[in-house]
């Protein structure tokens, strides 16, 4: 086998001589054919084994990141600089290889995936280099069909044509679960991550608060006034300070209570709100903000 491979590099360097731009379909390289179906003796043809496939590892050299799309279909829906696609449908395959940095012309080759001589299938390894900005696709290696691979450390690993069936090796034999891939640092099965927390509300700016301050301040009473507090910072949030202003617009201490209450639940910084207990001056005022604050913390 070992000298068979050594005529299968050689046959593959022609192709690889030169960079292939985004859009070039593998004009220089070895045109595949779709694998013929059958039984056993589909081998003596150079045909596969219809309970085999071929795979494709490709690997960055320095770990540049790139998406692969083998016969227009995308493997990866994040960039990785390692991937295996197990499961290969036919011999020759168009290799695509876009980079996540936007600026590397892409490559794109028609690549022969199985052994030179009876087109069994095969494990291929192809390495991108990089020089003076071009990307070069080249050979690497190729090995006889491995049924108990192990992923190296992340690499990204999938089954060819099926983004939802994934095969990773255990025990001896291959398993298989859902998801979009795996590399040997992540678990199996693993329930997808929550999502974000929502954004944390942002109290008014000055310049709005201000004109809002202005509105309330204009009314004469303090029924009233505390109606526009409602329409006019309703759907707005608040922080302490601006709490405090709005409660000087009140002449008495219930209408100041009256605020907090309502704007309790839209301010920022709840834990400033005791600070507005200089505001009052009898003990019975104080008590009623500190029952405000309490009933809001439960």
């Amino acid at each position: 086998m070992t000298s068979k491979f050594s005529l299968f590099a050689a046959l593959l360097l022609m192709p690889f001589i030169s960079p292939a731009q985004q859009g070039q379909r593998g004009r220089d390289g070895v045109q595949g054919h779709e694998a013929p179906r059958g039984g056993e003796h589909d081998r003596d043809r150079g045909g596969f084994n219809r309970n085999e496939s071929s795979t494709l590892s490709i690997f960055s050299e320095h770990g540049e990141q790139f998406y692969l799309v083998l016969n227009g279909v995308n493997q990866n829906n994040v960039p990785t600089s390692k991937i295996r696609v197990e499961g290969l449908p036919q011999f020759g395959n168009d290799v695509q290889i876009m980079f996540a940095d936007n600026r590397t012309a892409g490559i794109r080759r028609n690549v022969n995936i199985a052994d030179p001589l009876d087109g069994r299938a095969v494990n291929m390894t192809l390495k991108i280099e990089q020089r003076d900005g071009r990307a070069w696709l080249k050979f690497f290696k190729c090995r006889e069909l491995e049924h108990n691979f192990k992923p190296e450390r992340d690499e990204y690993v999938m089954n060819y044509g099926n983004p939802n069936r994934l095969v990773y090796p255990q025990d001896g034999g291959y398993v298989e679960t859902g998801g979009q891939g795996y590399t040997q640092d992540q678990q199996y099965n693993q329930a997808p991550p929550p999502p974000p927390p929502p954004p944390a509300p942002v109290a008014m700016d000055n310049a709005s608060f201000n004109d809002a301050l202005k509105a309330i301040k204009r009314v004469m009473f303090d029924d009233s006034r505390m109606t526009t507090v409602k329409t006019v910072l309703g759907p707005n949030y608040v922080n302490t300070m601006q709490v405090r202003s709005v409660c000087n617009t009140f002449s008495f201490a219930d209408g100041k209570l009256d605020v907090i209450r309502y704007l309790y639940p839209k301010t920022v910084d709840q834990g400033n709100m005791y600070k507005l207990a200089d505001m009052f001056g009898f003990d019975s005022d104080k008590e009623a903000l500190n029952k405000i604050i309490l009933e809001n913390q439960r």
